[in-house]
């Protein structure tokens, strides 16, 4: 996403929920509910103040990388800390 000094704190609070709902994973399942919240979330509190439709889809892809790793995890029984790690390797 093009740097935008106005965007920066909006993209922090969604780097932040989001490593706050993968914090809460149930590696047996039924984690569906997060990656709903956290697009609600997003869509409630942030995109209403941020017109930029750069963001939204930079947003939205976030929510599907929360869903990717939630599955990732629920596939393979990692723990978070396990699939952090590993991808900071990347």
């Amino acid at each position: 996403m093009k740097e935008n000094t106005d965007i920066k704190p909006y993209e922090q609070m969604v780097k932040n929920w989001k490593a706050s709902y993968l914090s809460q994973v149930n590696g047996a399942g039924g984690n569906e509910y997060l990656v709903k919240d956290f697009w609600e979330e997003i869509e409630e509190s942030i995109l209403p103040y941020v017109e930029s439709a750069g963001f939204a889809g930079w947003a939205f892809q976030q929510v599907k990388d929360l869903e990717r790793l939630i599955k990732k995890i629920e596939s393979n029984g990692l723990s978070v800390e396990v699939l952090l790690r590993s991808q900071d390797k990347v």
